[in-house]
């Protein structure tokens, strides 16, 4: 049997020690996921996408039908709401 290959899927090294790596894999196996996976499930959360998630879906359903809005009548008031503070 040889190993498939994924053309759109580039090799990532990380210098870890043995010991971590036991751990690393004990860790994936626990949640029955391969080291790759166990280690992209942390990553993938924090790369961008081109698809909106439903967080922003939602959103921009809510502005295309005009609900679930923050009116603001001036900068001040939408940095307020923001819980920005303009002058930080």
């Amino acid at each position: 049997m040889t190993a498939q290959s994924h053309p759109h899927r580039v090799k990532v090294t990380i210098d870890v020690s043995e010991e971590e790596r036991t751990y690393i894999k004990i860790l994936a196996t626990k949640k029955k996921m391969t080291i790759s996976e166990f280690i992209m499930s942390y990553v993938r959360p924090n790369i961008p996408h081109d698809e909106p998630n439903a967080v922003t879906r939602k959103a921009m359903r809510d502005v295309d039908e005009k609900k679930n809005l923050t009116r603001c009548n001036s900068l001040e008031e939408f940095w307020l709401a923001m819980g920005i503070d303009p002058n930080a």
